[in-house]
């Protein structure tokens, strides 16, 4: 394990730290990008025209509180390891992160941005939803060179020995890299995601399909972790609090995308949602003399979501 990349000085760059940082800026770039492409082949009025600065800010206060709040819950739920050293609360190097705790405070976040720049949750989110195991999966990286977060010991041919948690100066025996699973795991989902984005689809459906897979994923691979980084809650049974939280992420995951399916029409990113009138161009309005009511109203393009000072006006169509 690598736990320490190098030393500024007498500062030490730990490389949990810096892959968590380089799967944000990554995650980031990637969501940017998206939303220059949007900007160009969404029609203008769409909730899915979203400027890339609203990611950047949303990326920005993201991390802050999404680091807050994984450690919060890490703290809460292991309180008997810090109640006698309350300030190695502080050591966020040493590792110690819920994910829970990041994706619950990273959706509170966006919410209250969102809530604030009057623009639509979902629209928003899917993006998120879409970067997010991205960025998840190299910050898992960081988890594997830190050395912390593996499984069970096994006699596959790719087990690693880990420090020992519970013994210092010791090594575990073969243990299952549960870090290097969640990377492919989490790459195979951007892979399948980024598919899923291309087709018609309703606003949210790629954030609540984010949040059953990640439920899925950490349910199977917490089978593997139980009883070695992580507590069981009910012994018997093999189950942890992981396991009672990824089957609740699972069902809420699942419902969310099949009301949206039931209440909601698809639509591609080139269309405007069925729900949002056109403006009518002037071929639609009638002719003076023919008889036609000219004081008949016309329905304007809605742009309820979007931020008007946020919407890059400037943006020009790439010759084809």
């Amino acid at each position: 394990m690598h736990p320490i990349l190098f030393h500024i000085g007498h500062y030490a760059v730990h490389s949990y730290g810096v892959l968590i940082m380089l799967g944000v800026l990554l995650a980031t770039r990637y969501a940017m990008r998206l939303c220059d492409y949007r900007m160009r082949v969404c029609p203008v009025g769409s909730p899915r025209r979203i400027h890339p600065d609203v990611i950047f800010d949303v990326a920005f206060f993201g991390v802050i509180f999404s680091i807050i709040g994984a450690r919060l819950v890490f703290v809460l739920l292991d309180w008997g390891d810090y109640a006698a050293h309350p300030l190695d609360i502080f050591r966020i190097w040493m590792g110690g992160l819920s994910i829970h705790g990041a994706m619950l405070f990273a959706i509170l976040t966006l919410l209250w941005i969102c809530r604030s720049r009057k623009l639509s949750f979902y629209a928003v989110a899917d993006i998120g939803a879409t970067a997010w195991p991205l960025g998840y999966a190299i910050g898992r990286i960081g988890c594997l060179l830190n050395g912390c977060c593996y499984g069970a010991p096994t006699s596959l041919p790719w087990g690693i020995r880990f420090a020992d948690e519970d013994h210092p100066g010791q090594l575990t025996p073969p243990s299952h890299p549960i870090q290097l699973y969640a990377t492919i795991l989490n790459l195979g989902f951007f892979w399948w995601l980024t598919r899923w984005q291309k087709r018609p689809r309703r606003d949210g459906e790629l954030f609540w399909a984010y949040i059953a897979m990640y439920g899925a994923y950490r349910f199977a691979v917490e089978f593997l972790r139980a009883g070695a980084t992580s507590t069981y809650r009910i012994p018997s049974l093999h189950i942890t609090d992981t396991h009672i939280v990824s089957i609740f992420m699972v069902l809420i995951g699942l419902w969310g995308v099949f009301s949206l399916r039931r209440r909601r029409p698809a639509y591609s990113d080139t269309e405007l949602p069925p729900d949002v009138a056109t403006v009518p161009s002037h071929a639609d309005f009638p002719a003076e003399g023919d008889g036609a009511d000219l004081r008949e109203p016309v329905a304007a393009a809605s742009q309820s979501e979007t931020s008007p000072s946020l919407v890059n006006t400037s943006v020009k169509e790439k010759p084809s």
